[in-house]
């Protein structure tokens, strides 16, 4: 339900809204679950230029100027506190603000159990430091500074096979917790062609130890999208592709026990679902 926001400040519910001087803010829900996303649109004259900021951070906006309207989203990541949330936006030159809350409502997403071989669970001290370096090198793809947006239009899903790993399950492996699941889990058949969910710049190709051979694009405007567990990788760093463009086949390298595609996604750094993202974006060719 796309709600409609014209007031200052307050918690919107419904459709209800109070014209006033200033850009018209539409959003998908005015209440975003741990994990997910609300996409936002600001309406503003041909001559202004939005500035959307939540959580902190700037939200990356992608102009529709046929439409007079900027789009992007807000992202919850999977740990963040509930709560209520100021979104601030300003658009330049008038430089008229209006402010909105958004709730963040808690999530369960289930648990998942897992067995696997003793040697991909407890590391020895030369797999430690493998996986401690391998982590530090996606950490700083994470902190890389954000690039101008790339994607363009409604995100897809990188193959057709069903859903066998949900997001955000928390995960009980050979008895011991473990972090939740931050991505999907597809089942596909080992050489089924992995494609990218919209445009992007490839910013990493890696074998690491967990994730296998794995693909990172960057789509700009703070969205990163993830490929792991490839049989083969069919991309260079820095290369840009095109949405739909195939970047690697399915495979089981890596901590996997048989053939699938993860996908990860971050907007601005928040751990989201891959799924919200595609199904939301179709509501910009509306």
């Amino acid at each position: 339900m796309l709600v409609a926001i014209t007031a200052f400040w307050g918690l919107m519910s419904g459709k209800q809204a109070v014209s006033i001087q200033g850009p018209e803010i539409i959003l998908s829900s005015d209440k975003i679950p741990q994990g997910e996303l609300s996409l936002i649109s600001v309406i503003v004259e041909n001559s202004e230029v939005p500035e959307v900021r939540w959580l902190g951070k700037k939200v990356y906006l992608v102009p529709d100027r046929a439409r007079r309207t900027w789009n992007g989203f807000l992202g919850v990541d999977l740990r963040s506190s509930p709560g209520i949330y100021p979104v601030l936006v300003r658009v330049s030159p008038t430089h008229v603000e209006k402010r909105i809350r958004i709730e963040v409502d808690k999530k369960n997403y289930g648990v998942r159990r897992l067995t696997l071989p003793r040697k991909m669970v407890e590391l020895d001290a030369v797999t430690l430091r493998r996986v401690k370096k391998e982590g530090q090198v996606m950490k700083e793809v994470f902190q890389a500074p954000v690039s101008r947006a790339l994607w363009r239009g409604p995100f897809q899903r990188p193959v057709d096979g069903e859903v066998v790993g949900p997001f955000g399950r928390s995960s009980i492996i050979n008895g011991h917790p473990r972090a939740p699941h931050s991505g999907v889990d597809f089942r596909a058949a080992r050489g089924t062609p992995v494609k990218a969910i919209n445009n992007g710049r490839v910013v990493l190709t890696c074998n690491h130890f967990f994730t296998g051979k794995s693909v990172v694009l960057d789509h700009g405007g703070g969205i990163i999208s993830m490929y792991f567990h490839l049989e083969k990788i069919l991309v260079q760093k820095g290369q840009i592709l095109t949405k739909g463009e195939v970047l690697g086949l399915v495979g089981s390298t890596g901590r996997a026990t048989g053939p699938h595609l993860h996908l990860g996604v971050r907007v601005n750094g928040a751990r989201v679902d891959p799924l919200t993202l595609v199904s939301l974006s179709r509501e910009l060719e509306r």
